[in-house]
């Protein structure tokens, strides 16, 4: 390895929180552990549900987390990328065999949890007092919806009195001039924490869910719906192939992707109406959807 290039990755390694502290030379011994390797797109580095035997250390590229379930995870890559692997066994060797790179590292892992823990906290009490604000701004809203509905119910019976019509008839024209019924989309993903992220963050929609491509194709020819916010990798049919069969069918209907690997060509170059990166921020879901939603009542009045 030529000097410039080690002396390069002793200074990166050293910026790792787990190695701080560490002399340039104890550096060297844990540079020494590392076997270089090399992976394609879509190498799973580790699965899911396997023992963590091994550390990696990125050094080029990008790897991506796909989550399956609570608390596990597989990585994967999503660009061509450049890894140190260092094997867990001979890890733990160096750490027996040197008691001050082991006190280093000890400390260093304790700080790290010790900083997790904090932030943890912040966010918690952070959490609590969002709450407790949106409880309030809760309650307020259902006694303006309560005092709305008792005027409501007050102006259809003073109507219903005046006229031929029941007060039931009245509520019904009511309802079908404005246009009761809130714009219903659907969401696709073989991901049910994720159906259900996104169903909480358009509360003020109408959500069905789909686990697949062919599900959601089932449902979208019951269903009147105004927008399809779908996952790019399913079992059975993925969201290109599911995109595909929307176009064909229902034109309009706008089709929203969901994806981890924006800058993979496969997505970009199929014609969704928009593509939002995982994770992603409720707002900015929320305020997609509704000008989705918008653009397609234009269209159709137009």
């Amino acid at each position: 390895m030529p000097t410039n290039t080690g002396k390069l990755l002793v200074q990166v390694l050293r910026k790792i929180p787990i190695f701080k502290g560490l002399s340039p030379s104890q550096v060297k011994k844990i540079l020494g552990l590392c076997a270089h390797k090399s992976y394609k797109v879509g190498y799973e580095l580790c699965r899911n549900n396997t023992p963590s035997d091994e550390m990696y250390i990125l050094l080029s590229g990008e790897m991506g987390v796909i989550t399956g379930e609570p608390r596990s995870a597989t990585v994967e890559g999503s660009k061509p990328s450049n890894i140190f692997v260092v094997k867990k066994r001979i890890f733990d060797e160096l750490l027996r065999n040197d008691s001050t790179v082991r006190a280093t590292v000890y400390k260093n892992i304790i700080d790290v949890l010790c900083d997790k823990l904090n932030n943890d906290n912040a966010r918690m009490s952070d959490y609590q007092l969002e709450k407790k604000r949106s409880e309030v701004r809760v309650s307020a809203l259902e006694r303006q919806l309560l005092d709305e509905k008792r005027r409501s119910d007050t102006a259809i019976e003073m109507v219903a009195a005046r006229g031929d019509m029941s007060a039931e008839k009245v509520a019904a024209q009511i309802d079908e001039q404005i246009g009761y019924a809130s714009p219903k989309v659907l969401v696709v993903d073989d991901e049910a924490n994720f159906r259900k992220l996104v169903s909480s963050a358009l509360n003020s929609f109408t959500v069905v869910e789909a686990s697949d491509g062919q599900e959601a194709l089932a449902m979208v020819q019951e269903d009147e719906l105004d927008l399809v916010i779908t996952d790019i990798r399913m079992p059975n049919m993925d969201g290109f192939g599911l995109l595909q069969n929307l176009r064909a069918e229902f034109p309009l209907l706008p089709v929203v992707a969901v994806s981890s690997y924006l800058e993979d060509d496969d997505v970009r170059d199929h014609e969704f109406d928009e593509v939002i990166e995982k994770p992603f921020g409720v707002k900015d879901l929320r305020d997609l959807a509704e000008q989705m939603v918008t653009q397609k009542n234009n269209d159709s009045a137009g």
